[in-house]
C-alpha cells in the first residue's frame, strides 16, 4: 500500500510542479529577469515535475529523483524564509506548506528510508587492497593407460 501511495504522492507533487510551472509563464513574461540571466525558472520547475512522474513508476530506482523531490521542500521553505527576512517580503504560507507535506511524505512512503541519506564517514575512502598475483597451477595427466576392450559378441542367429 505504501508503493501505491508514494506513487500517488510523487505524480500529484510532478502535476502540480509542472501546472505551477505553466502558470508562472504569464506573469514572468512582464518582468522576465530568469531569462535574463539566461535561465528559464518555468522550464526548471517543469523538468522537477516531469521527473517527478517520470520516476513514480519506479521510486525505488530513481531515487535521485526522490531525493531531489523532498529536497524541494526544504528549499522552498529557505528561499521563503529568506525572502521574508532578507528582503521583507511577504511569506508565502501555501508553497512552503505544499513543499514540506509533500516532502514529508516522500520521506514517510519511500520503502528503503536508509537509502535516502547516502553513507558518509567524513574520511576519504579506503583503496582497494592490491589483489594476490594468482600462481599458475601446474596440471599434470597420467599417461594414458592401454584400455583392453573385449570383442564385442554377436547376436546369435535363430534358424
Amino acid at each position: 500500500m505504501r508503493r501505491v501511495l508514494l506513487t500517488v504522492a510523487m505524480l500529484l507533487m510532478g502535476m502540480a510542479l509542472v501546472g505551477g510551472a505553466a502558470a508562472a509563464l504569464v506573469p514572468t513574461t512582464l518582468f522576465p529577469l530568469d531569462q535574463e540571466v539566461g535561465t528559464h525558472t518555468s522550464a526548471a520547475g517543469a523538468v522537477l515535475g516531469i521527473g517527478l512522474m517520470a520516476a513514480a513508476i519506479n521510486p525505488p530506482g530513481n531515487i535521485g529523483w526522490v531525493r531531489a523531490g523532498i529536497l524541494y521542500g526544504f528549499v522552498v521553505l529557505a528561499f521563503e524564509a529568506g525572502a521574508h527576512f532578507l528582503l521583507g517580503s511577504q511569506f508565502h504560507l501555501a508553497p512552503v506548506f505544499f513543499g514540506l507535506a509533500f516532502s514529508l511524505a516522500l520521506i514517510g512512503l519511500y520503502p528503503h528510508r536508509r537509502a535516502l541519506v547516502p553513507a558518509t564517514t567524513g574520511a576519504a575512502p579506503k583503496a582497494a587492497p592490491a589483489a594476490k598475483p594468482v600462481e599458475p597451477v601446474k596440471v599434470t595427466t597420467p599417461a594414458p593407460a592401454a584400455v583392453e576392450s573385449e570383442p564385442e559378441e554377436k547376436p546369435e542367429k535363430k534358424d
